[in-house]
């Protein structure tokens, strides 16, 4: 297997597009001219720690720097302008190829046709190994983590101590989606950047570039519902999200008892038969309507409803629910989907335990 066919393909703001074939990217100002800034006075740390929430364009943003530094572009270009196409350290890049960038993401097994559950130690051994070499041009040797979140404790020990001892002439970009559970020794060696959520424009701007044909009733649903997430955005208008969300609500008002056949039927959608493509989508529609649904109780204000009668169901799942219960199943549906996704659990059956428990909560 060649190099180019390890890297994982990893859909963001072009939807199915991979981030290292982004051009453009919405947002993040700040970050793009805080990079800049640092290259203008060469006082370019060598590690970046890039945090916010999945899908929300911090591997293009990656790749995007990358670009500059491996391009050799003058110190004071602003690194978000684009560069032309046609040149070959582009294309290598592209294709990832180029000499001089490493990529560190969960590998591809071809015998499971799965992404694989973690980031072992094994592959930091190669990244070593990659730093070992000399640069092909005597310019910066990059290496993307995508992403921290998914390595292991002897992989992350692995990878503290090249930070430690850093090679010379070497820049990490390391993606995290969740930065409150890292080592606080990774991020104290690591430059920070916190990439904020889109906002609904931006992200309706993003799927009227990329899905042009998609009626601006489900472009407007689809930048409210992905939470700040541009990749979720595009999932959603792609995938009928908006339908999606319809049945989740119907099915939450019909608790504590719901019509069993009309559940199961729902449930099917993510059973074997099903689309497996759905079941992440689904759990995070059902994810951020419940911490939608939270964080404005905590704030003293009523969830903002897409459908009549959302903010209905909303009451009744606050009155007959305790915040620390409501926060203990956001908690499991966030831990049953990264599962189901590691170890092939029966989606259908994590689905119909969900509504049994929120049934009980109810009941």
């Amino acid at each position: 297997m060649s190099h180019a066919d390890e890297i994982e393909e990893r859909p963001d703001i072009d939807g199915g597009r991979p981030p290292r074939l982004t051009r453009q990217i919405i947002g993040h100002d700040e970050g793009f001219a805080d990079f800049t800034h640092s290259r203008a006075r060469a006082r370019l740390h060598h590690s970046w720690l890039l945090s916010g929430i999945k899908g929300i364009g911090k591997a293009s943003f990656a790749y995007q720097v990358a670009r500059h530094l491996l391009l050799n572009t003058p110190a004071d270009t602003p690194v978000r302008q684009n560069l032309p196409d046609t040149d070959t350290d582009m294309r290598l890049i592209d294709s990832g190829l180029h000499p001089d960038l490493f990529v560190l993401a969960r590998g591809y097994d071809r015998d499971s046709a799965k992404l694989r559950s973690d980031i072992p130690v094994d592959d930091v051994r190669r990244m070593k190994s990659f730093f070992q070499l000399s640069s092909a041009n005597g310019n910066w040797r990059v290496c993307i983590i995508d992403s921290l979140d998914e390595m292991n404790k002897y992989s992350l020990n692995s990878l503290l101590k090249i930070l430690e001892e850093p090679p010379e002439k070497s820049i990490f970009f390391l993606i995290t989606h969740r930065i409150g559970g890292l080592l606080d020794t990774i991020k104290s060696r690591s430059r920070l950047i916190n990439f904020r959520p889109l906002t609904r424009p931006q992200l309706k701007q993003i799927i009227t570039h990329h899905l042009p044909e998609t009626a601006p009733e489900a472009a407007e649903a689809a930048a409210f519902l992905a939470d700040g997430s541009a990749h979720m955005a595009l999932t959603l208008a792609e995938t009928g999200g908006f339908d999606l969300y319809r049945d989740l609500i119907c099915l939450l008002d019909s608790l504590p008892r719901p019509d069993v056949e009309s559940l199961h039927v729902f449930s099917d959608r993510f059973g074997p038969r099903g689309d497996a493509e759905k079941f992440p989508v689904f759990s995070f529609l059902l994810s951020s309507w419940l911490h939608r649904m939270l964080r404005g109780h905590i704030d003293g204000q009523n969830i903002v409803p897409v459908f009549s009668g959302e903010d209905e169901v909303a009451a009744r799942f606050l009155g007959g629910a305790s915040t620390g219960a409501l926060l203990g199943l956001w908690e499991k549906i966030n831990d049953d989907t990264r599962q189901a996704e590691a170890l092939n659990l029966d989606r259908k059956q994590i689905v119909l335990d969900w509504f049994s428990n929120m049934g009980d909560m109810l009941g």
